[in-house]
Order: C-alpha cells, then sequence, then structure tokens
C-alpha cells in the first residue's frame, strides 16, 4: 500500500472516531437538555395544582374534600400538549383525583412515561400528598432524529475534509509529524460551525414553548385578577410576581404585561433582540391585554460553550493518541532492551490511565456517600490512596524484585482493576475507603515494577531517556485521564465511571502479557530503614528540599487540585467534565513548562533559584479566584499551578543530588530517592487533610488560597535558604 494511502486511511479513521465520539456527546448532551427543558415546563401546571390544593388543605379540610379538583385538572391537563395525565396522590400512594377515570382508588405504579411530581404539604409543612404531572417527549425525540440526521451529514463532511487537510499537512516537512492531529481538529471546527444552527433549531423551540406555558400561566392568573373589575394598571404586586417566575425560571430573560392598546405596563428582567412569545390576557370574553416572554440565549450559549470544550477535550487527548500510536510504530523496530521498554509503556499508560480518570468525581462520590456530606469525608479516599502509595512503595519494590517485574506489574493491573470495580460498587464511606487503599497499593506495586523493568532494562548512559518515556506515560495518562473520566462520571454517573476505569486497568493486565518472563531475584542490598531516614534528614540539603519544597508542592497539587477544584466547581453548579478540564489544563501547563525549566537548568541556571521561583508561580493563579466565581477562574489558578509545578520539578532531582552528593555516596541513590519521594507522596497525603481543615472556616476558594500561601512561604523559605543548603 503507498504511504500517502496508508496516511489517508489513519487520518479518516481518528477524524471518523473523533466526530464520532464528539456527535454522541453532543446529542447526550442536547437528549438532557431538552428532557430537563420538559422536567421544568412541567413544573407550571404541577405548581398551578399544588397551590390550588394547598389553598383547600390551608383551611383544615381533608384532600379527599377538595371539590374543585376535577375541573382544576382539566384546566392545567390543556396547558400544554404534552401532557397525557394529572393525578393527585393521598400519602400512602393512592390516586384521589384523576384526568384517567381507571385510575381513581388504585396505588399508584410509575411506567415508563416521565413524570413530575410536586408534594402537598399541610400549613404545619407535613407531606400529605402528591401532584403527578405525567408527560410525553415526542416532540424532544423528533428534534433529536433529525438532529442525529444534521450530525451524520455533517460528519461525513468534515472527515473527507479532515482526511484532505491531513494529507496536505503531510507533504509539509514541519507539520508531518502532526498531520493527523491537525486534520481532525480543522474537522472538528468545521462540524461545530456548520452544527451550531441545527444545535439551535433543536434546544430553542424547546425553551419558547417553556416561555409560552408560563406565559399562559400569568395570564391566566392576571385574568382572574381583571374579572373582579380591576384596571391591569391598578394591580398590585405584579412586578414583585413577574420577578420570582423569572427567578423561578432562569431561562427568560424577560416578563413583561401590556394592556389592551400596547402599552406597557409592569415588567421584570431585561429584553433580548430576538422576537419574543405572547400569551393574550383574556376576562368575561374580552382581551385586555398580552404577556410577552423573552427567552434568555444563555442556556443556548452554555450549550454551544460545553460543546466547543468537549470539542477541545477530543482534540486533546486524540493528538496525544496519535502520538502513543506514532511512537508503538517505531517501538516495533526496537530489539532487546528497547523493545522491552517500548512494550512497557502501554500496559503502564492504561493502567495509569485508569486512576487519573477518577479524579474529577472521586470527591463529590465520596460525599455522596457520607453523612452529611462532610468535606472531610470528601478527601479521606484521597488521603488513603496517597499513604497507601507512599508507605507501600519500599517494601512492595523488594517483593516485585522477588516474584518478577513481570507478574508484579500484572498482578498491580488486575488487583488495580478489581479496587476499582469495588469502588464502583461500595455501598458507604467505609467500603469506598477500603477498596481505595487496596487501589493505592496496586499502585505503588505497578509502579515499583515499572520502574523496576526500567532500569532492568537499560544502561547507565541510557537511563536518563528510559526514565523520560517512564514519566512521559505517566503524564499522558495525567492529561488525558481527567476529562475523560469526569464526561464519563456526567454521562454514566460516577459508578459508571469506576467501572469504565476498572476496565482500562483490566487492558492494562492484558498488556502485560506483551511483556518477557523473567525470574525472580533475591533483591540486592538491605531494606531502609527508618535511622537511614533520621540520618537523612539531618542534613540540611536534603531536609530543605525535601520538606519545604517536594512536599509543599505536592500539598498544593493534592490538596487544591485533585481535592478542591472537584468540590468548588461543583459548588459553582459545574460539572465533573468541568473538573476534569480544568485538571487537563494543569497537566498541558505543566508538560509545557517541564522543558523550558529543564533548558534553564541545563544552561546554568541556579537550581535552587528555579525549585523556589517554580513554587512562587504556582501559587500566584491563587489570586484569581478573588476575581470572581464561575469555571474561568478556577481554569487560570490550575494553569499557573501546573506552569510553576512544571518549573520546580524540572529542577528538583538534579538540585538534590547536588545537595545530597555526600549521601548519595553513603546510602547509595536508592536510599536517598526513595525517601525523598515518601516525603513527596506523603504531601500528596496529607494536601486534602489541610484542605479539608481550612474549608470550615474559610470556605473552598479560601481553603485553596490558604494552601497557597502556605505554599507561597515554602518557597521564600527556599529562595532564602537555597544558598546556605549548598555550602552546607
Amino acid at each position: 500500500m503507498p504511504s500517502w494511502l496508508r496516511h489517508a486511511a489513519v487520518a479518516a479513521l481518528v477524524c471518523a472516531l473523533g466526530l464520532a465520539l464528539c456527535g454522541w456527546l453532543s446529542l447526550l448532551k442536547l437528549e438532557r437538555a431538552l428532557e430537563a427543558a420538559a422536567q421544568a415546563r412541567m413544573g407550571v401546571p404541577a405548581a398551578a395544582l399544588r397551590e390550588g390544593l394547598q389553598a383547600t388543605l390551608a383551611l383544615g379540610l381533608p384532600l379527599e374534600s377538595a371539590a374543585a379538583v376535577p375541573d382544576l385538572l382539566v384546566r392545567e391537563r390543556r396547558a400544554d400538549a404534552a401532557i397525557t395525565a394529572l393525578h393527585v396522590l393521598d400519602a400512602g400512594g393512592r390516586v384521589l383525583f384523576s384526568t384517567e377515570a381507571a385510575r381513581l382508588g388504585q396505588a399508584w405504579q410509575a411506567g415508563a412515561a416521565a413524570v413530575r411530581a410536586e408534594t402537598l404539604r399541610t400549613a404545619f409543612d407535613l407531606p400529605v400528598g402528591q401532584v403527578l404531572v405525567v408527560y410525553g417527549l415526542a416532540a424532544e425525540r423528533q428534534a433529536l432524529a433529525g438532529l442525529r440526521a444534521q450530525l451524520l451529514q455533517v460528519g461525513l463532511l468534515a472527515t473527507l475534509v479532515g482526511t484532505l487537510l491531513s494529507l496536505v499537512f503531510s507533504w509539509l516537512p514541519r507539520l508531518q509529524s502532526w498531520a493527523v492531529p491537525a486534520g481532525l481538529l480543522a474537522a472538528l471546527l468545521l462540524a461545530y460551525g456548520l452544527n451550531q444552527r441545527a444545535v439551535q433549531a433543536t434546544l430553542m423551540p424547546a425553551l419558547e414553548r417553556k416561555a409560552e406555558v408560563v406565559g399562559a400561566s400569568v395570564a391566566q392568573l392576571v385574568g382572574k385578577a381583571l374579572q373582579h373589575g380591576m384596571a391591569l394598571p391598578e394591580l398590585v404586586g405584579v412586578e414583585d410576581y413577574l420577578a420570582a417566575q423569572r427567578e423561578q425560571h432562569p431561562e427568560l430573560a424577560w416578563l413583561g404585561l401590556r394592556d389592551a392598546q400596547g402599552v406597557l405596563r409592569f415588567e421584570s428582567g431585561s429584553a433580548v433582540a430576538q422576537p419574543a412569545q405572547v400569551v393574550g390576557i383574556e376576562a368575561g370574553g374580552q382581551r385586555l391585554g398580552q404577556v410577552e416572554v423573552h427567552v434568555s440565549p444563555e442556556p443556548l450559549q452554555r450549550t454551544l460553550r460545553e460543546l466547543l470544550l468537549d470539542l477541545a477535550v477530543v482534540a486533546v487527548v486524540a493528538a496525544f493518541v496519535v502520538r502513543e500510536l506514532q511512537r508503538a510504530a517505531l517501538a516495533r523496530q526496537a530489539v532487546g532492551d528497547g523493545q522491552v521498554l517500548a512494550r512497557l509503556r502501554l500496559p503502564l499508560l492504561l493502567f495509569m490511565l485508569a486512576e487519573e480518570f477518577t479524579r474529577a468525581f472521586l470527591p463529590g462520590f465520596a460525599r455522596s456517600l457520607g453523612e452529611g456530606g462532610s468535606h472531610w469525608v470528601a478527601g479521606l479516599p484521597i488521603v488513603v490512596f496517597m499513604l497507601m502509595v507512599a508507605l507501600g512503595q519500599p517494601g512492595l519494590g523488594r517483593w516485585s524484585e522477588r516474584l518478577g517485574r513481570r507478574r508484579a506489574l500484572a498482578s498491580g493491573a488486575a488487583l488495580g482493576a478489581l479496587a476499582l470495580l469495588g469502588a464502583a460498587l461500595a455501598p458507604s464511606t467505609a467500603a469506598l475507603l477500603l477498596w481505595r487503599a487496596l487501589g493505592g497499593l496496586a499502585f505503588a506495586l505497578v509502579f515499583v515494577a515499572g520502574q523496576g523493568l526500567v532500569v532492568a532494562h537499560s544502561s547507565a548512559p541510557e537511563r536518563t531517556r528510559a526514565f523520560a518515556g517512564f514519566v512521559s506515560a505517566i503524564m499522558v495518562a495525567g492529561v488525558c485521564g481527567p476529562p475523560l473520566g469526569g464526561l464519563a462520571a456526567d454521562y454514566l454517573g460516577p459508578r459508571g465511571a469506576f467501572a469504565l476505569a476498572a476496565l482500562w486497568a483490566l487492558l492494562a493486565w492484558v498488556a502485560c502479557l506483551g511483556l518477557p518472563r523473567e525470574p525472580g531475584q533475591a533483591p540486592a542490598g538491605a531494606p531502609l530503614s527508618l535511622g537511614d531516614l533520621g540520618r537523612l534528614l539531618r542534613q540540611p540539603g536534603f531536609r530543605g528540599i525535601s520538606l519545604a519544597a517536594a512536599l509543599p508542592a505536592k500539598l498544593l497539587l493534592a490538596g487544591g487540585c485533585f481535592y478542591l477544584v472537584p468540590l468548588l466547581l461543583a459548588a459553582r453548579g459545574e460539572t465533573a467534565a468541568a473538573a476534569g478540564r480544568a485538571q487537563m489544563l494543569y497537566a498541558l501547563c505543566l508538560l509545557a513548562t517541564l522543558p523550558l525549566g529543564t533548558r534553564a537548568a541545563e544552561r546554568g541556571w541556579p537550581l535552587g533559584r528555579l525549585v523556589g521561583l517554580g513554587l512562587l508561580l504556582s501559587t500566584v493563579g491563587a489570586l484569581a479566584l478573588l476575581a470572581g466565581g464561575g469555571l474561568w477562574p478556577v481554569m487560570a489558578a490550575m494553569a499557573v499551578l501546573g506552569a510553576g509545578q512544571g518549573v520546580s520539578i524540572a529542577a528538583q532531582s538534579s538540585w538534590l543530588a547536588q545537595l545530597c552528593a555526600a549521601e548519595l555516596q553513603a546510602h547509595g541513590p536508592g536510599a536517598v530517592y526513595g525517601f525523598y519521594r515518601l516525603l513527596e507522596r506523603l504531601g500528596n497525603a496529607l494536601g486534602p487533610l489541610a484542605a479539608a481543615a481550612l474549608v470550615g472556616p474559610w470556605g473552598l476558594g479560601g481553603a485553596y488560597l490558604g494552601l497557597a500561601a502556605l505554599v507561597l512561604l515554602a518557597g521564600a523559605w527556599v529562595l532564602a535558604r537555597a544558598g546556605r543548603w549548598e555550602r552546607a
């Protein structure tokens, strides 16, 4: 097959898969939006029924004695053509009143139809029954079918365009390696532009129908008041009522009442430049005015914005996947140790992807299991996981040598899959903590086994490059995992996302079969002891870089990025997908600045200054949280955190070697770096605890600022003491 044809086939496949994923996400998002709009629309007749019945209950009369209910049901049944039935239930779930005579006296049984329910309460706020509005979604299904056909047509066109552009890019030397991702990005942007009108045509009619129903409800209430002989300008409290309606239905930008001559008498909100939904006000057979409703463009703009962000996630993930495929194709030519290292990358990447998958939704899921939704409960799964990773690595490293690295890696992947599946089924916080502890041990085992394989299959001159490949696989998972996990949690729920993560870990176990078998061997050297750690901590350089640089950096990462960001965005009305995108931005900025920090170190920049400046930079983004609510201040904080940590991380290991040259010679690199990583991972474990302690007095945003202030002080201390540590 000619190379250009092979390239075109790969580009077409990538474009088709990327567009299919974006199209599926678009359909799911719009299906939810349409169902939510219908549910909110049915809240209007449901609220009218509830208020009418509670007027009877307020007089102390039993629910069964409400004689006017049948007429009220008939009237509200006509409020919306999608309503199929209305029912009033008593406290035991028995049907007291209904538009379906056959239902009377029977126990209510929910079917497949959509239902909007409102609880009936006495004057003492005691529940005595329910109002049910049963409705169909035929119009919504028809709109989605039309959108599906439009997405398919646009997807085929965009796939063709993306494939052709990818071929063109492949002939340009500077773009050759990025030809497929660039073609996919062009295809996604083309599809997004062409589909905007279709999305608007799908969503806006649903919002306009809701506006009509709200307008009809207002017109009916005003018409009743006018029947008593009052003129429209004489009504009192109308603007307050209109404001309450807008607050209850945020999709409405403006509500206005005009009299029979078209003079605007009452209004609430800000009118927008689009046609209004108009409902007449009638009393005694005469038209006495009209209600006008303007739909806010914000729901449509928010949907389009979310679709664009989903597109960006797909483009970034696809770019990394294509690069991994290119790397795998080159690795097929490797032999000997190079082939082993190339085969190690896939199971390592899949397993790390499985764990990164949970970052965006784990705190919220843990809090939903805990009684009272405590912020302490939300952080405990991260604490337990990180603690098991920190404490498990030293012992598991020696055990993996005895077992054999391949078997240890496969065992860790299988154990991780079991732990993630257990978390998906966890009925309580205690069970979730148990499974996350097991997952921490699995992570530690995979990490040390993979690290051991790198050491065993690389010579000393090749080891830096081999470890760079090891770390880059983890970083790719850090970029791709959180946004994909957030999307999965939004559409499948947290338990479904955990199950999908378990599948990734299971695939990692399968990929381990491609590694060569090797016998276990006795661990080299004596195990590390706490005495060794004590001796190292007495050295100022080791103590300084570990406790003032590595530990605070991980404290802010785990406490801020992994723990606070999902909770903070959820409190601001954002989804798990938004949290995943913020965490992806952190990883992208870290990847972007890591080479810059490395080059600065190679050009002779003082390593201590790079570490300290990186710590200071990572905290500056916290100031964005003072700018207000919403998503973008959090995104800015994550971008700056990633940039700062990229600069700091690039210099930390080299500075450790410089500060602890004597200790490295005396104790060996295994002891020095092992204890350094132990203290670093303890920072990961302490981060959520420190953040949870600050949430109570300062709130979620204040807790992030508090952690940032602590790291700011640590960075300043590093800059102030770096020279003394280097001279010690």
